[in-house]
């Protein structure tokens, strides 16, 4: 099966591709489904920049393209950040919205600080672990389908950080997705950037099987053309069964 749970396209601030460009290509790659997951990013500092988006317009653009692109299924996805901080909030915003899938991402260890970024620094162990701890309250407290991009500080990087000291959060982690039937992304904008490495890498991949899990979601990132097309072999290559999460609530 060949499908990405993780695209951006024009209603997404920082994202150069056209739903039309992206269902081509879709379409010509012979893809099964692919899911739109435009930002829905609500603190503050980001509302106060980028505003807040038109959902029933997104909604609209998603019905034209499932309309004009019949060959392949397409999901009215989203990807609310920082989901745990805003949680009332953003359920509010999407209760009258049939979104799947909804992807669930840390972007902010604190107001002024965005991992999701090329950093001036790497993160001490102390803020890894203030990373990790809210993508564990993210999990633990929010309705989300998918868990994305677990590790994105990592992908400006050039070499592996030593997260030894967060390894008991990150086991914690995957035991609540476990315990919730929340999917597990397995990220490839990493590979794009200069990290080379998928996020979280084979090691937690593995700790994650090892620990029951079986719910993985292939997810580009995709935010410009070149970007995707490439989710089935990646998954081929690790292993991964190549299954869509379907709906959990």
């Amino acid at each position: 099966m060949k499908y990405d749970f993780h695209l951006h396209t024009q209603y997404s601030f920082d994202s150069r591709m056209t739903g039309d460009e992206l269902l081509q290509k879709a379409v010509d790659l012979q893809y099964d489904e692919i899911a739109i997951t435009e930002h829905l990013d609500l603190l503050p500092q980001e509302l106060s920049i980028y505003g807040l988006p038109s959902l029933s317009k997104y909604q609209a653009y998603i019905k034209a393209l499932q309309d004009k692109y019949p060959q392949v299924k397409l999901h009215k996805g989203i990807e609310i950040g920082d989901y745990h901080q805003v949680r009332d909030f953003a359920q509010n915003l999407i209760a009258a919205f049939d979104f799947f899938p909804i992807l669930g991402s840390v972007h902010f260890v604190s107001e002024h600080l965005n991992v999701a970024i090329p950093l001036k620094k790497p993160l001490s162990p102390k803020e890894v672990e203030e990373y990790y701890l809210h993508n564990l309250k993210l999990a633990s407290t929010c309705e989300i389908d998918v868990l994305a991009h677990l590790g994105v500080y990592k992908r400006y990087y050039e070499n592996a950080p030593d997260e030894s000291s967060a390894l008991p959060i990150l086991k914690d982690i995957f035991q609540v997705i476990i315990e919730r039937g929340i999917a597990l992304e397995i990220n490839l904008s990493s590979l794009r950037k200069p990290y080379q490495e998928v996020i979280p890498e084979p090691l937690y991949l593995q700790m994650y099987r090892d620990l029951g899990g079986s719910l993985f979601s292939l997810g580009s990132d995709a935010h410009v053309l070149e970007g995707f097309g490439d989710a089935h072999i990646i998954a081929e290559r690790l292993g991964i069964e190549s299954i869509a999460p379907r709906r959990r609530r």
